[in-house]
C-alpha cells in the first residue's frame, strides 16, 4: 500500500502499514515548533474568533504591511499566501509548458506543482558521499538550460544548506541567463545566522524567496506563508491567486506571530541545543544521519532492517517517523526525525538502540 505523501498524520501511516491504532504516539514525523505555539497566542485567541465569521481583507493590508516593515522590503514586493503551498503552484502557473529544475531529494509539491501546470521537468540528484551538498559545477550549467530552478534551503528533507560563496555564483548565473530561482524557505527561521536572500531582490536579480509561517509558530492548521520577490512578479502572482484566499484568523495570528522575536531567540537556542545532543547519540550508535543546520534530519535504516519494517517496529514502539519512499533519490533508505524535547528525543534514542539489539 502506497504510503501518505506528508508527515504529521501518523494514524494513516499506521493503516498504511497495517499497524495497529495507539493512542500515546510521538509524531516525529511533523516538524513544527518542539516548543509549540507563543504562549501569548492563548490570552488572545478569544479576540481573534470573531474573524472566523467576516470576509477577509482581500489584499491582506495589515499583515503585508507588517511584514514589509519586518523584513524592510516594499510593500509590492511581499505576496501573503494560503501557506507556502499556494504560493508554489501560484509560481508554476506563470511557468506553465516551460523547463524548470528541481534538486533532489527535495520537498515533492515543487514537482507536483510544475506537473499540475505541465512544465518541462528535469533533475539534479544529490546524495550521501558528498555530505547532500550540491556540486556548483553540476548546478552552474544546469541553470542556463532551465526557466526556473526550484530550491529549497535548508533543503527539506536533508537539512543542509549551501555556502554563501556558492549561492552568489548560482544567482550571477541565474542573472546572466534570466532563470527565475526559488528559494524556498520554510525552516529558515529554525537556522541560526541564516544569510539573507532579500537583498539581491533589491539589486534585480531574478529572485522568488517563499517563507512558512506555520513552522516556527507550531500553527500549521492554520495556513499561512508568503512570498518575496520583484514588483513585477508579485504583481503576476497576485492576479493568479484566487480571492479571499487567506482567511481572517490567519491574517490576525500572522501579526501577533510577528511580535513573538523572543519566542523565536529561545526555539533556536532550544534546537540547535536538542539537536547536537540527539547527533551525539546516533553518533555513539553509528547511525548514519544528514548534517542538517534545522529541526530535522535525515537518519539511515539500520542495518539488519527494512525501510518499512524499521517503520512499523517504531510506530510498534509509539513513535511516528517520516517515511522517505517518495522523495527521489532517498527510495525509503532513510526516515526523516524532527527535533523535538529532551525527554522525546530520549524516548526515540532509547527505542532505536531496542531496535538495534533486537537485529543484533
Amino acid at each position: 500500500m502506497r504510503l501518505p505523501s506528508h508527515g504529521a498524520n501518523p494514524q494513516k501511516l499506521l493503516r498504511a502499514l497495517h499497524t495497529p491504532q495507539q493512542a500515546n504516539l510521538l509524531d516525529f514525523s511533523v516538524n513544527t515548533n518542539p516548543l509549540g505555539m507563543p504562549s501569548s497566542f492563548e490570552y488572545w485567541w478569544k479576540d481573534v474568533k470573531k474573524d472566523a465569521f467576516m470576509y477577509p481583507d482581500p489584499e491582506v493590508t495589515e499583515l503585508t504591511e507588517k511584514i514589509a516593515f519586518h523584513l524592510n522590503v516594499p510593500l509590492q514586493e511581499v505576496l501573503v499566501t494560503n501557506g507556502a503551498a499556494e504560493a508554489f503552484f501560484l509560481i508554476a502557473s506563470l511557468f506553465s509548458h516551460k523547463k524548470v529544475g528541481i534538486i533532489e531529494p527535495t520537498f515533492v509539491e515543487y514537482e507536483q506543482a510544475s506537473y499540475a501546470y505541465e512544465c518541462e521537468v528535469t533533475k539534479i540528484q544529490l546524495d550521501e558521499t558528498n555530505g547532500w551538498q550540491w556540486s556548483i559545477q553540476q548546478v552552474l550549467p544546469f541553470i542556463e538550460n532551465v526557466d526556473l530552478l526550484w530550491i529549497c534551503h535548508p533543503n527539506n528533507p536533508t537539512g543542509v544548506m549551501y555556502s554563501q560563496s556558492e549561492w552568489e555564483q548560482v544567482l550571477k548565473k541565474a542573472k546572466d541567463h534570466n532563470t527565475v530561482i526559488v528559494i524556498d524557505e520554510a525552516f529558515i527561521d529554525f537556522v541560526e545566522q541564516a544569510v539573507s536572500f532579500v537583498p539581491f531582490i533589491k539589486k534585480g536579480y531574478p529572485v522568488i524567496i517563499v517563507r512558512s509561517m506555520t513552522k516556527m509558530y507550531s500553527i500549521a492548521g492554520i495556513r499561512l506563508g508568503y512570498t518575496l520577490a520583484s514588483k513585477t512578479l508579485i504583481q503576476k502572482l497576485k492576479e493568479k491567486q484566487p480571492h479571499w484566499s487567506v482567511n481572517g484568523i490567519a491574517q490576525q495570528i500572522g501579526i501577533a506571530c510577528l511580535d513573538e522575536e523572543a519566542f523565536v531567540k529561545e526555539t533556536i537556542s532550544v534546537v540547535s541545543k536538542e539537536r547536537n545532543w540527539v547527533f551525539a547519540q546516533l553518533d555513539t550508535l553509528h547511525l548514519t544521519y544528514s548534517p542538517s543546520v534545522t529541526n530535522y534530519y535525515l537518519c539511515k535504516i539500520p542495518d539488519g532492517w527494512k525501510g518499512r519494517e524499521w517503520l512499523m517496529y517504531l510506530a510498534s514502539e509509539g513513535i511516528v517517523a517520516r517515511h522517505t519512499e517518495n522523495f527521489n533519490g532517498l527510495d525509503g533508505r532513510y526516515i526523516r526525525l524532527a527535533i523535538k524535547t529532551r525527554s522525546e528525543n530520549e524516548k526515540l534514542i532509547d527505542v532505536i538502540k531496542k531496535g538495534l539489539q533486537i537485529k543484533c
